[in-house]
């Protein structure tokens, strides 16, 4: 399987595990993930997750694809519904990313999950922030991460504040205002 013709195309990617998720990847060769990663495979990398080509069973290109939500299947997938349960350091990775299309899909799925991500929600910053607590790297080997709305909430100021697409502004702007009155 050549992964290079995938750099920078919306691609749904099938891991060996049966997983699907859907989004615009960057090629990474194999001296780039060795350098970073330790390892000696090419990957793809789908912001915030790394999958290595012995860990894909397929990948295609969406790029023609033109439906109700674009070159997607769904409004959101599975890669927003993990960095939801992995917890506000992934929905950060996401919003930072600077790809409007994925924010918009991070920004839907906390909102179609608003009540579970309030119901494990911490009030302020995560802890390593402020040098107290668990370490940033032992927080990320547990399965459901922590939400920390202090984090949230800068993170949605910061879209409203200098992201240039009305519809993420509209969307941040919304979900702040049901953080406070929630």
């Amino acid at each position: 399987m050549n992964l290079k013709i995938f750099d920078s195309k919306c691609v749904q990617i099938t891991t060996a595990s049966g997983e699907v998720y859907e989004g615009i990847v960057s090629y990474c060769s194999e001296e780039y993930v060795f350098h970073e990663y330790g390892c000696h495979q090419e990957a793809l990398y789908l912001t915030p997750i790394l999958f290595y080509k012995d860990d894909i069973l397929d990948v295609v290109s969406l790029e023609e694809v033109n439906g109700p939500f674009g070159h997607y299947s769904e409004k959101y997938g599975l890669l927003e519904k993990k960095c939801l349960e992995w917890g506000t350091d992934m929905m950060e990775e996401v919003f930072d990313s600077e790809d409007d299309i994925q924010i918009l899909r991070m920004l839907i799925c906390i909102n179609d999950n608003f009540k579970s991500l309030t119901d494990r929600a911490v009030p302020g910053m995560a802890p390593w922030r402020s040098g107290s607590g668990i370490s940033q790297s032992e927080d990320a080997e547990n399965e459901t991460g922590p939400v920390y709305l202090g984090e949230l909430e800068n993170m949605l100021n910061t879209l409203v504040k200098y992201s240039s697409n009305s519809e993420v502004v509209n969307e941040a702007k919304t979900m702040l205002e049901r953080l406070f009155t929630a």
